[in-house]
């Protein structure tokens, strides 16, 4: 019964699609208690072939570790379906196998592919048409993938092999008699017709677009809606590659349009995840369509809707967006937005936690809980139309434009690239505020910020000093080549443009791998000097235009200032100038700093709501196992808070600015949702925070406190108060500027009375001998560029 009902998850269309395959595991995996080795060897094999297809599927976790697993299992499962005992079992599961080897993302790519092409051949010994017509006709199907797939032979006949196989499979698999396999073998003759070499170009085009539609014949919305969509986005991947841009546009829509039901269908973490990556360059691809079709507001609108949309439906909820609803209405939707949240903070924590529930409670409390929420909310929009509108529509878009500034957001996709660059006083979006970059794509900027045929990218240069042991100096260089070469990229070429706008403000809204580097920090040479982006203009970041005026329309209610700084630690080095960075600051407000062992993340979690600003100056770092929400700050005790618990347990909702002076506490994931930003600043922003200050890599513990001491200093002056964006950048440019007398003046004066003696004198000693009185120390980007400012 058990192995059953988890075939009949699999088979699941309805419902979030990786709770429904996480039931499934569990499911087999309960039936294996059951259907034991030794004693039902038949049923235990057929269950573990079951579970190793639902592990090769699955969404959560890691899809390399779920991949091996698959591979782990079916192999297991073959020790007893041999071919000599089960020979139909047997080729069954070599043709799984064969699937599992085609998706495989470890090892070598084409040996994993002439492992799944021979796995077919050797399941074809078996099932013959003659008298196994469903079997062979499946494992031709793989075979034809794994054809298309090949790297080894020649390409243009593999794929023509894979042609002629889809075409075999046909035989047995039509449409009136299996019209779900059918539609399959449709799509991917598509797939294939449109990568064909032989032939007649704009043939092989016409051939891969009715093949295309004849799969959306029979995967409609309504009951097929993933295959649906991803139905509609082959045929965007062709309508875009062709530059068709009216039939790209209108596509893209109708997929965008599946993608969102497919969201508000899912309850789960992965599900919502997975059903947002899958339509994520669908808006990118949107907005380049419509600027080639010269639509140039509803563009930016395109753009704006693919960006941030979990930071987004998290804002729509805070206390600022409820003042419409009387007392009982807000009391219930406050509940929800709450219960979802614990709920979400549960799936979260590790499998072992013993505060964590199975996944089937908590996902069963999730589906309903949502369920309850999307009622309430659709209830609440027809009772009062201005609740919670779907999207920032582009009035709305262009108001939170700085008066005195310009918006600039790029987009990239793999057809060339844009730039929308949009003053703060228009009313519609015209060619003048485009600046097009036809020959720049995707490609070109994964150059700069990964890497590209050998040459190094920003994480390569990252990464060898993170993990794989490169000097500092590599790292220093690493910054200079991807700044210069973001300014020759696209950068310089914006710089001209807002020139002739005479905006003193930019505000800048990155999209895709750009996230990651320091746009504000890309230089020229002028008079043989270096002249930075951020030299011009007072830059800040927002996530998404809707992220931006959630934040504006909270109101300014936080006093004070909660400051903590952990020194000491266990487990990890100590930061020895972090006390001082925090008792400095904190004398600033007429508080006491919260220090080291009192820092707990239970105190800091106490005392955060109410405060106009919070400090935290720590340790940091971002989930680099490929789960960005394992990124976390470490507080006192060795402490973890992670994003996790950020978002679910802490109150910055007075809070003007949260500053994270950690190493980096800016990283958002570029794994899989790089738009979404997903990452420490918009948990704090999801926590109710105005402004986060984070950085991009892991800075120095000097250079950071003597860099956010004068932004305080400049923040608290009171003859002359900078707002914070602009501190941020006074102290950049002053440490930048400053000459080793001047550093060692100021940490004399600042710094070294709250340091013990010996820290204190080792402090000075380094500053004074790195060079010259006159010289200056932390000129290099890597001193000052890594920390952004997202938000007002």
């Amino acid at each position: 019964a058990m192995n059953n009902l988890a075939i009949a998850y699999v088979d699941r269309i309805r419902g979030d699609r990786a709770d429904n395959i996480e039931r499934a595991i569990a499911a087999y995996q309960q039936a294996l208690t059951v259907r034991t080795q030794s004693a039902m060897p038949a049923e235990w094999a057929e269950t573990m072939m079951n579970l190793a297809t639902a592990f090769a599927d699955r969404i959560r976790g890691d899809r390399a570790d779920n991949i091996e697993q698959a591979i782990a299992v079916y192999q297991q499962a073959l020790t007893v379906m041999t071919q000599s005992d089960v020979p139909v079992k047997w080729a069954q599961t070599m043709n799984n196998l064969a699937n599992a080897y085609r998706n495989r993302i470890r090892g070598d790519r084409a040996d994993n592919i002439e492992q799944a092409i021979a796995a077919c051949q050797q399941a074809l010994t078996v099932m013959k048409q003659s008298t196994m017509r469903v079997e062979w006709a499946e494992t031709m199907m793989n075979l034809a993938a794994a054809f298309a797939e090949r790297i080894r032979g020649d390409r243009a006949d593999n794929i023509e092999q894979a042609i002629a196989a889809y075409q075999q499979t046909l035989i047995v698999m039509t449409r009136s008699d299996m019209p779900v396999r059918w539609a399959t073998i449709m799509n991917n003759l598509g797939v294939v017709h449109y990568s064909r070499i032989r032939g007649d170009e704009a043939e092989n085009v016409e051939q891969a677009i009715y093949y295309y539609q004849q799969a959306l014949e029979v995967w409609t919305r309504e009951a097929f809606p993933m295959e649906h969509r991803d139905g509609f986005r082959n045929l965007v991947l062709l309508f875009f590659g062709e530059k068709r841009w009216a039939e790209a546009y209108w596509t893209c829509l109708d997929a965008i349009a599946v993608g969102l039901d497919i969201f508000a269908a899912a309850y789960s973490d992965a599900g919502r995840i997975n059903a947002i990556k899958q339509t994520g360059q669908l808006y990118t691809r949107a907005a380049y369509s419509a600027l080639q079709l010269e639509q140039y507001s509803d563009a930016l609108v395109q753009l704006e809707m693919g960006k941030a949309q979990l930071l987004a439906e998290a804002q729509s909820l805070s206390d600022a967006n409820l003042v419409l609803l009387d007392n009982d209405e807000r009391a219930c939707l406050q509940g929800l937005r709450e219960q979802i949240k614990v709920l979400e903070y549960e799936a979260r924590l590790p499998q072992d936690n013993p505060a964590r529930r199975d996944d089937r409670a908590i996902s069963n409390d999730l589906r309903d809980a949502r369920a309850k929420m999307r009622s309430l909310i659709n209830e609440l929009r027809a009772k009062y139309p201005d609740f919670m509108p779907e999207g920032l529509g582009l009035a709305d878009l262009l108001a939170n434009i700085p008066a005195d500034g310009a918006l600039v957001a790029p987009l990239f996709t793999t057809q060339g690239s844009a730039v929308f660059i949009v003053p703060g006083d228009v009313s519609e979006v015209t060619a003048e505020h485009v600046l097009m970059l036809d020959d720049f794509t995707l490609d070109d900027l994964s150059a700069i910020t990964r890497s590209y045929n050998g040459e190094p990218g920003w994480l390569r240069y990252y990464m060898d000093y993170r993990f794989n042991g490169a000097d500092a100096s590599r790292l220093f260089y690493g910054i200079d080549d991807v700044t210069h070469r973001l300014w020759r990229a696209f950068v310089g070429q914006i710089h001209e443009r807002l020139e002739t706008l005479g905006v003193q403000r930019v505000l800048l809204m990155p999209q895709g791998d750009s996230n990651l580097v320091p746009l504000h920090a890309a230089w020229r040479e002028v008079g043989g000097m270096r002249c930075y982006f951020m030299n011009d203009y007072i830059i800040t970041y927002t996530p998404s235009m809707a992220a931006l005026a959630a934040a504006k329309r909270k109101p300014m209610q936080g006093e004070g200032a909660l400051v903590v700084g952990v020194s000491k630690y266990e487990t990890m080095n100590d930061l020895p100038n972090t006390r001082a960075e925090a008792e400095s600051i904190a004398s600033l407000f007429g508080t006491e700093a919260l220090l080291d062992g009192d820092a707990s993340v239970g105190t800091v979690r106490e005392r955060v709501p109410g405060k106009a600003f919070v400090h935290l100056s720590c340790h940091g770092g971002f989930g680099w196992g490929g789960d960005a929400f394992a990124s976390a700050l470490y507080l006192g005790n060795d402490e973890s808070l992670p994003l996790p618990q950020i978002i679910a347990h802490l109150d910055t909702d007075a809070a003007r600015l949260v500053v994270l002076s950690a190493c980096e506490t800016g990283i958002v994931d570029f794994h899989n949702i790089p738009d979404e930003f997903v990452g420490l600043p918009a948990g704090f922003m999801q926590a109710g925070a105005q402004a986060v200050v984070s950085s991009l890599w892991a800075v120095e513990d000097r250079s950071t406190a003597l860099l956010m001491e004068r932004m305080y200093k400049d923040i608290r002056d009171e003859s002359n108060p900078m707002e914070p964006a602009q501190a941020l950048r006074a102290a950049q440019f002053w440490l930048r500027d400053a000459t080793v007398r001047e550093i060692g003046d100021y940490y004399e004066s600042y710094l070294r009375p709250r340091m013990s003696e010996l820290e204190a004198a080792d402090a000075f000693i380094e500053i004074m001998k790195r060079a010259a009185p006159d010289e200056k120390p932390y000129s290099h980007p890597f001193y000052w560029a890594a920390f952004t400012y997202n938000g007002v």
